[in-house]
C-alpha cells in the first residue's frame, strides 16, 4: 500500500460520517441498458418495484445535513426521474441544508412538467449519462431510449438552467472498441456543458460483462469507497459498496441503525483495516470483487464535483 493511501487512512478514520452519500432512490427503469443489472434483475419473476420512502429519506437526509458532507448524489438502480417525488427531494435536502446535492439520471424524462418541477428547486449538479456520440452506439448500449430525444433535453436544459445555480455534466463508459467514440464525444461537448466524464467500465460485482476493458493490476489497492461514501437504497438499506445490486454490502436498516452509527461501527472498522493490510480473505464481497481496478484514488466522484465547482 502506498504511502499516500496509507496518510489518508490514518487521516480518515477519525471522521465521524462518510464526506459522500448517495441515494438510490428506485430500481425502477425507462431503459435496459445492456451494460446495467437492472434489466436482468427486473426480469426475475421475484422483482418488486420500490421507491425509497418518504419517512425513510426526510429522517436520514435530517441526519446527513447535520455533519459538513462534501456531497449528496441522487441516484438509482434505474432511473431516479421515475421516482414520483425526485424535485421533491431535492427540494427537501436543499431545505434542511445540504450544500451540495448532484442528481444523476438517463436524461429522458428531463422535459415538460417533470422537469420544471426540476428547475424550480434544482440540483447543483445535474448530470447526464449519455454513453455515446453516435446514434448506433446510443441504440446498442441504451436499449429503449431515443437518442435524438435526449441529446434534444440536454440542449434544453443548458438553455434553461441557471449557469450560476446548477452545472451541467455529460458521461460516456469506456467501452472497448469505443476510443475513436470517445474522442468524439468529449470534442462535441466540451464548451457546451460543464463538465464531461469519461467513465470506466465496470461488472458490478461480475453481473455483467465488460470485455477487456478492465485490466488487472499485479497489486490490490484498497477500495477508496469505503473511506469515502456510504449509499441509502430503495428499500432503505444502507450499503458500503455502490457496484453492489444484490445486497451483499448492507451494514443495516435505516430502521435498525443512524447513518453515523454505520459508518463508525465494527463491520466498516474491520473492513477498513482489512483492505489497508490487504487481507480480503473473508471480506464478504469485497473478496473476490472483479470491479477494483476501476476504482482508482484521485478519480472518484468527488473529483467531478470539484472539477464542476470551479467550471464557470
Amino acid at each position: 500500500m502506498s504511502a499516500e493511501v496509507d496518510k489518508l487512512y490514518m487521516e480518515e478514520t477519525d471522521k465521524q460520517f462518510p464526506p459522500y452519500v448517495l441515494y438510490v432512490v428506485t430500481n425502477v427503469c425507462n431503459a435496459k441498458c445492456t451494460f446495467c443489472p437492472q434489466s436482468e434483475i427486473a426480469d426475475d419473476p421475484n422483482f418488486s418495484k420500490q421507491h425509497l420512502s418518504w419517512e425513510h429519506f426526510t429522517r436520514s437526509v435530517e441526519e446527513i445535513a447535520k455533519h459538513p458532507i462534501k456531497l449528496l448524489r441522487f441516484t438509482s438502480e434505474g432511473e431516479p426521474m421515475m421516482h414520483p417525488k425526485m424535485p421533491e427531494m431535492i427540494a427537501y435536502a436543499k431545505k434542511v441544508g445540504i450544500q451540495k446535492v448532484d442528481l444523476t439520471s438517463n436524461g429522458s424524462l428531463l422535459k415538460g412538467k417533470r422537469l420544471k418541477q426540476l428547475m424550480e428547486c434544482p440540483p447543483d449538479i445535474m448530470d447526464v449519462s449519455l454513453d455515446a456520440f453516435h446514434q448506433e452506439t446510443f441504440e446498442k448500449y441504451r436499449v429503449g431510449l431515443d437518442f435524438d430525444e435526449v441529446k434534444k433535453n440536454v440542449m434544453h436544459l443548458l438553455e434553461i438552467r441557471d449557469p450560476a445555480k446548477t452545472k451541467v455534466m455529460v458521461s460516456m463508459i469506456h467501452h472497448e472498441g469505443l476510443d475513436e467514440e470517445v474522442e468524439l464525444f468529449r470534442n462535441y461537448w466540451e464548451g457546451r456543458v460543464d463538465n464531461v466524464a469519461i467513465r470506466r467500465p465496470h461488472t458490478n460485482l461480475g453481473t455483467v460483462d465488460v470485455g477487456d476493458k478492465l485490466e488487472k493490476p499485479d497489486d490490490r489497492w484498497p477500495c477508496p469507497h469505503i473511506w469515502q461514501r456510504l449509499l441509502i437504497n430503495h428499500a432503505g438499506n444502507i450499503r458500503f459498496c455502490p457496484v453492489d445490486w444484490h445486497e451483499g454490502s448492507n451494514i443495516g436498516s435505516l430502521d435498525e441503525m443512524t447513518v453515523a452509527e454505520a459508518w463508525q461501527g465494527p463491520l466498516m472498522t474491520d473492513l477498513r483495516q482489512r483492505h489497508v493490510e490487504g487481507n480480503f480473505c473473508g471480506s464478504g464481497v469485497c473478496e473476490n470483487c472483479p470491479d477494483w481496478p476501476a476504482i482508482v484514488w484521485g478519480h472518484g466522484w468527488l473529483n467531478l464535483v470539484d472539477k464542476n465547482s470551479k467550471a464557470s
